[in-house]
């Protein structure tokens, strides 16, 4: 395997571990409810806490710009770290709801730096032609990590206190590998200098705002599904039957969903996965009154599907956002997106069950349709900021972002190797004009010296020695011939004035 491809691996890795807190609470609060003698709006709160200590974090970061100013994976390590602290502390100690809502809301606060700064980790190790599909893997780890306490909840005779443990276990994991073990890739942009105005600027440029607003309208219906499916399948308090099926629902469907969205979209488009996914998942909360009273297989047949539509579009608009907002604060542009639409699910969360009061649970989940029919031409307007299709990545596509501009017909050129720099093979890099290497060339490889890596020595000796191995021979026969050191040129002779010195050429160079 190589470098890239572990990189990418063991960041879906840490966030599938550090996320497995976000809901822990919510899958024991019918043992909550019980123990505490919590009221509906108790448990709703306890829940929707996670969100809004996410969402003012997420705040906090952005205006701070931490997410690009920060070396991310200590960034990231840190907040896994912190929230598993809280989730232990709550599991170890705690025995009533207001010290709970305190630590829940601590636990979002310190998910704000392990979400988004892991999205900003990932795409350091991608390129363009890509970067849907590795960004479709980590909403992938993110709905596994999600979903992760129904399965230890479904385990029998468990109590509460042992899946939030096992939970913080997780985290703890997630915070020591990313401390580690974790490093950000060679696309990883050096940090900008601080910028508190960019949140706002962000929002008056009209494709990202058009972006967050099909966010939102995703984010509305998402994490309201995540909480309240289990309680719409057994009409109240789930219990293990409930719990595994919302598990394979949003944690494995919707990793298959985010995966083949992500593939999807470097293949097709941006704006018509979107468009697609919302359009799925809408359709499925207006006919959930009808589906969800059926027979079991049909059921979680259709919930698997629900599950996969509802996220399949979480890590195109992310890459989205991306491609849209300036390169130097990508990870204040993404906690800026995060923030808002976080802030959002704490009322599409609240909204479910006082609806579910009204018409019952089997018919609750209608009002999620209210995300995706008005994110929808938000996104379809997207169409004139991003492409409707990309071009096919071939196995030889370059890693760069685009091609130089071609040499002059008159001058001859050379055709440089191949070098490649990820896991795929790479195309002939562009024409050089034929010639010696140049003094920055010579310099650059005079820095790298004898490095670990001697990316820079071996581009200079090969840029030198094609040049020089396709350079038409001289008219007259060279007075000395070009050694791999720099070797400057000699000044011309006058008369009464000695030829200049030759410099000895220094290790290395």
């Amino acid at each position: 395997m190589t470098a890239g491809r572990r990189a990418r691996a063991l960041v879906a890795l840490v966030q599938v571990l550090g996320l497995a807190v976000w809901f822990s609470a919510s899958a024991v609060l019918p043992e909550l409810r019980a123990e505490w003698d919590l009221s509906a709006t108790a448990g709703v709160w306890l829940t929707t806490s996670v969100q809004l200590g996410f969402a003012a974090g997420a705040v906090v970061s952005a205006v701070l710009t931490l997410a690009d100013r920060v070396p991310p994976q200590r960034l990231l390590a840190g907040g896994a770290a912190a929230a598993a602290s809280c989730t232990l502390l709550l599991a170890a100690v705690v025995d009533g709801p207001v010290a709970a809502l305190v630590l829940r809301t601590l636990t979002g606060v310190c998910l704000a730096l392990v979400y988004p700064v892991g999205m900003k980790i990932m795409t350091s190790w991608s390129d363009r032609s890509r970067r849907a599909r590795d960004l479709g893997v980590l909403v992938g780890a993110l709905t596994v990590g999600s979903a992760l306490p129904h399965l230890i909840g479904g385990l029998p005779g468990l109590p509460w206190r042992g899946v939030l443990a096992g939970a913080a276990l997780c985290g703890f994991v997630a915070a020591a590998l990313a401390r580690w073990c974790l490093r950000p890739g060679p696309a990883l942009a050096p940090a900008p200098p601080p910028d508190t105005g960019y949140a706002l600027r962000l929002l008056r440029e009209p494709g990202p705002r058009l972006v967050v607003l099909g966010y939102l309208g995703h984010m509305w219906e998402l994490y309201a599904l995540w909480t309240w499916l289990g309680a719409a399948l057994a009409g109240g308090d789930p219990g293990p039957a409930e719990h595994l099926l919302v598990f394979v629902a949003a944690g494995l469907g919707g990793a298959a969903g985010c995966v083949l969205g992500g593939r999807a979209a470097d293949r097709y488009g941006r704006v018509p996965v979107i468009a697609t996914s919302l359009l799925v998942s809408g359709v499925c909360c207006a006919v959930s009154p009808v589906v969800l009273g059926a027979a079991p297989l049909l059921v979680s047949a259709f919930c698997v599907l629900w599950g996969a539509a509802a996220v399949a579009d979480s890590a195109v608009l992310t890459t989205a956002t991306i491609e849209v907002a300036d390169p130097r604060y990508t990870g204040t542009a993404l906690t800026v997106q995060t923030a808002l639409g976080f802030l959002l699910t704490v009322a599409g969360i609240a909204t479910v069950p006082v609806v579910a009061a009204a018409v019952g649970w089997q018919t609750a989940l209608v009002v999620l349709a209210v995300g995706p029919a008005l994110g929808l031409p938000a996104v379809l307007a997207l169409r004139r900021y991003l492409p409707t299709a990309l071009p096919t990545p071939s196995p030889s596509a370059p890693f760069l972002p685009a091609a130089p501009a071609a040499a002059p017909a008159d001058e001859p050129t050379v055709e440089l190797p191949r070098i490649a720099m990820d896991d795929r093979p790479t195309a002939p890099l562009f024409r050089a004009v034929d010639g010696p290497p140049t003094v920055e060339l010579y310099r650059l490889r005079r820095v790298a010296g004898p490095g670990p890596s001697g990316f820079a020595d071996r581009l200079a000796r090969v840029l030198s020695d094609r040049s020089r191995a396709a350079a038409p021979p001289p008219a007259a026969p060279p007075t000395a011939a070009l050694s791999n050191a720099a070797t400057p040129t000699a000044a011309p002779r006058s008369s009464g004035t000695a030829p200049a010195p030759r410099r000895r050429a220094r290790p290395g160079g």
